[in-house]
């Protein structure tokens, strides 16, 4: 069956053209995701850059570069002349860039500074930020620095020992004499007696009473001298 009104007169071309554009409506065509900057297709790109006036653009970006340029160009040309048009600007170079107004680091009136702790890979991306700042700020306001801070972080080890010992010296130090009394006596005495009886007929030996008296005294004198 035949996909058209054609009369029966149709040529073969007429014929041919209208079966080719009864199927346009199975052709699928995504308008939405192709304005869209994360969703459209990388080779429509540069298209929609330049649907979206996409004021800086370069075909050595990467893709992610590209399509955060295409991200923010609604934003930045609603918002030109604004300090948040000049952050967002900012943003597409560095990931944790701050812009400091004068008054917030007490610098010379209507001038600002960027400060970030990134770096820059190459002459080229320091190029670009400055045309993407001159683009995002006002006429009055000026740009007084750039500000990179690098932050160095290194691992630093403490130790500590504790060493307590007890030195004695005993050294030639005059000693003091010191005579401390010591007395001790003893002396002994013993008296023993006794009588003898002798018979002419025959010896007797007698045993009479005996007495013992005994005791004992000692003394003793010490000088002690010490010297070094």
């Amino acid at each position: 069956m035949d996909n058209h009104l054609l009369p029966p007169n149709a040529t073969a071309q007429e014929r041919a053209v209208s079966e080719t554009l009864s199927r346009t409506d199975a052709i699928s065509v995504p308008i939405r995701e192709l304005w869209r900057p994360q969703e459209c297709p990388a080779r429509l790109l540069p298209w929609l850059a330049w649907a979206l006036s996409v004021d800086e653009w370069d075909e050595q970006w990467s893709e992610a570069q590209k399509r955060n340029a295409i991200d923010a160009s609604v934003y930045l040309h609603r918002h030109k002349g604004t300090p948040a048009a000049v952050q967002r600007a900012v943003d597409l170079i560095f990931d944790d860039a701050e812009v400091q107004e004068w008054f917030h680091y007490g610098g010379q009136p209507f001038h600002f500074r960027v400060v970030s702790e990134g770096a820059f890979t190459s002459e080229r991306d320091y190029q670009r930020l400055i045309r993407l700042i001159e683009s995002a700020k006002n006429a009055r306001s000026w740009l007084e620095a750039i500000v990179i801070r690098s932050r160095i972080t290194q691992e630093i080890t403490l130790a500590t020992a504790t060493v307590q010992g007890v030195h004695t010296r005993m050294g030639p130090r005059p000693a003091t004499p010191r005579i401390t009394p010591s007395e001790f006596n003893t002396s002994s005495v013993q008296h023993s007696a006794s009588r003898v009886r002798i018979s002419p007929w025959q010896l007797r030996l007698v045993m009479g009473e005996a007495a013992t008296a005994h005791s004992t005294a000692y003394h003793e004198h010490r000088h002690i001298t010490v010297r070094g």
